[in-house]
């Protein structure tokens, strides 16, 4: 059977802060990973969790590893 990979799973991701986001949606959360990142000067910036998914780390999870 197929592992499904969600980024909720994921050792790097990282919750939002904002209750609403915590209450009403997952928008905000974001993607730790180091070669996950917009921020090619200092490395810091966070990548929110859709768009990481969606544009690096894919559909298929290529950057996920499980929580320990």
């Amino acid at each position: 059977m197929t592992e499904i990979r969600l980024c909720k799973d994921c050792k790097y991701f990282r919750r939002s802060g904002n209750l609403i986001d915590i209450l009403f949606g997952d928008a905000w959360h974001s993607c730790s990973h180091p070669e996950v990142t917009d921020d090619v000067v200092n490395g810091k910036d966070r990548v929110y969790c859709k768009i990481a998914r969606t544009y690096r780390c894919g559909y298929e999870g290529k950057f996920w590893e499980a929580r320990k």
